[in-house]
């Protein structure tokens, strides 16, 4: 059961299963998949990759050597950009069409 603190944002995304998500996305993929959202690279901090996007208060950080994404930084970030899985999954159908 969820705290009453929680809105109902929160909550869809708080519950969000892994069995919606692939178990490891190429990195050169879910670059492009950042880029279609309107993200922009910033810059490289040891490391990682730091994407921004105007108007959105956290970046997406991803490891720059991590290839495939690993299943949970791809749920972090896709909860930092209020995103459904659908949404990434949509993007990989047409981009491995």
């Amino acid at each position: 059961m969820l705290p009453e603190c929680f809105d109902v944002l929160t909550a869809r995304l708080f519950v969000m299963t892994d069995d919606r998500l692939p178990s490891g996305i190429p990195l050169d993929l879910f670059r492009s998949f950042l880029m279609s959202k309107g993200f922009q690279f910033r810059f490289v901090p040891g490391g990682f990759e730091k994407w921004h996007r105007p108007g959105k208060y956290r970046p997406v950080i991803i490891r720059m050597y991590q290839d495939p994404v690993p299943q949970f930084t791809v749920r972090t970030a896709l909860r930092s950009m209020l995103l459904e899985p659908e949404d990434l999954r949509a993007f990989m159908e047409q981009e491995l069409k």
